[in-house]
């Protein structure tokens, strides 16, 4: 399933869009308690991570990714590649931190130069997206797992 970390990193952000932060894994639970990650529920997820606080969307991805992994390697989650795609989300709002939304597609291909999918460049996953304004982190992760889709559909690029 490629892109299935992007994807999953863009629903966890429209779950908790709205939420204020620094936020208590409390009440990130109750906005993810829907919300499955190959069969396993995001807050059994949340229950590896061992914070109570988190300070930005960002972090909470990271250690979210973080958990994924600890889940692998105890055998109680297959092993897949969709980490990759959260690891690469978290890069993703990490260099656009500070940006205020909506945000043209020019300001982002400055904040996120050299970052690299499967070795190909940013710029030409951005230039597959024909919006030239995000209105949103979320909406920016979104429409980026969709290039992403388009060009491992044409064969541009392999795929997660």
């Amino acid at each position: 399933m490629p892109r299935r970390g992007i994807n999953w990193a863009v629903e966890v952000l429209k779950r908790i869009r709205g939420l204020d932060f620094p936020a208590k894994k409390e009440d990130i639970k109750e906005r993810l308690k829907d919300l499955y990650y190959y069969g396993i529920p995001a807050t059994k997820i949340l229950d590896e991570v061992e914070k109570d606080v988190f300070n930005s969307p960002a972090e909470l991805l990271h250690e979210l990714a973080e958990a994924i992994k600890k889940l692998e390697e105890r055998g109680e989650l297959p092993r897949v590649t969709g980490r990759r795609g959260i690891n690469w989300a978290v890069e993703v709002l990490k260099r656009i931190r500070g940006l205020d939304f909506p945000v043209k597609k020019e300001q982002l291909k400055e904040r996120l130069a050299g970052l690299k999918w499967q070795g190909l460049d940013i710029e030409k996953i951005l230039d597959e997206i024909p919006k030239e304004e995000f209105n949103s982190p979320a909406e920016l992760l979104h429409e980026l797992a969709e290039a992403i889709r388009r060009l491992e559909e044409r064969g541009e690029v392999q795929a997660a």
